[in-house]
C-alpha cells in the first residue's frame, strides 16, 4: 500500500483521450493509489483547465497532477488549484506565465523530424494517419498505434493559443520524464523545459506515446512524486 494519501489526477494531451492512461492507472491502483483521469475535450486551453478544476475540486485530499504532452499546459494553470501538492510532466509542454503551447513550439529546433500536423480543419488539427505510427506512437504495435490514430480527438487552435496566467510550477514542485525518441517534442526541448522549471528530471528511451509504451516507467516518477 502507498505511504501516501495523495491521489493522482491524470492529464491527456492533444489528439488523444484520457483512454490511453489505462495501463499506468492499472499501475497505480494495484499499488493502492485512488486515481482520476480528467477527460478534456482540447477544444480550448481554459475549457480543459476549468474541467480539470472540476475534477480536483472533487477530491477530498491532495492530489499530484500529471500532464502528458499539451495536458502539460494544463497542469501548468490548473496546478494552481489549493489541492495540488506536486506536478508530473510525462513528456509535456512546461510554459510559463504569457506563453502557450504554440509559442514554445516556435522555439523549437527545426532541423529535427517534424511532426506531421495537416492544415487546420474548422479550427481543429488533426495528425496525418499515414505518419502517426512512426512520429507519435513508434514504440507500439502498428495495431496499437492505427488504433490512436483512427481514434484522434480534434484539437481546438484555441488550447494550442491560449496562454498560461501563472505557472503554478513556479511553487510547486515537479518532476518531469523525458522520452528521449520522442518524434512529437524534440527531447532536447523537454529537457531545456524540465531545466527550466526546476523539476526533477528521469528519461527513458520511448516515444511521445510513452505512458503507453512504459506504463511502468510513468507509475515509477508519479510515486516519487507522491512521497
Amino acid at each position: 500500500m502507498p505511504s501516501t494519501d495523495k491521489t493522482v489526477v491524470l492529464v491527456h494531451g492533444g489528439f488523444v483521450d484520457g483512454s490511453g492512461w489505462r495501463a499506468v492507472y492499472d499501475e497505480l491502483t494495484r499499488d493502492g493509489y485512488q486515481v482520476r483521469i480528467v477527460q478534456n475535450p482540447t477544444k480550448s486551453l481554459a475549457d480543459d483547465v476549468a474541467t480539470t478544476r472540476s475534477v480536483l475540486d472533487d477530491l477530498d485530499g491532495p492530489a499530484v497532477l500529471v500532464g502528458h504532452s499539451y495536458g502539460g499546459a494544463v497542469i501548468t494553470e490548473s496546478g494552481l488549484h489549493d489541492a495540488v501538492s506536486a506536478l508530473v510532466y510525462i513528456a509535456a509542454f512546461a510554459p510559463d506565465k504569457g506563453e502557450s503551447v504554440n509559442s514554445l513550439i516556435a522555439g523549437f529546433p527545426q532541423d529535427g523530424p517534424q511532426p506531421p500536423i495537416l492544415p487546420p480543419r474548422e479550427g481543429y488539427l488533426f495528425l496525418d494517419r499515414a505518419k502517426f505510427h512512426d512520429s507519435f506512437a513508434g514504440d507500439l504495435s502498428a495495431a496499437d498505434a492505427a488504433f490512436l490514430a483512427d481514434a484522434q480527438v480534434p484539437w481546438g487552435l484555441d488550447a494550442l493559443g491560449g496562454t498560461i496566467s501563472e505557472a503554478a510550477w513556479r511553487i510547486k514542485p515537479s518532476w518531469y520524464l523525458r522520452a528521449t525518441d520522442d518524434r512529437m517534442i524534440p527531447p532536447a526541448a523537454q529537457g531545456s523545459m524540465a531545466e527550466r522549471i526546476g523539476a526533477t528530471v528521469h528519461e527513458t528511451p520511448g516515444s511521445h506515446a510513452v505512458y503507453v509504451s512504459r506504463p511502468g516507467t510513468v507509475a515509477e516518477i508519479i510515486r516519487a512524486a507522491t512521497q
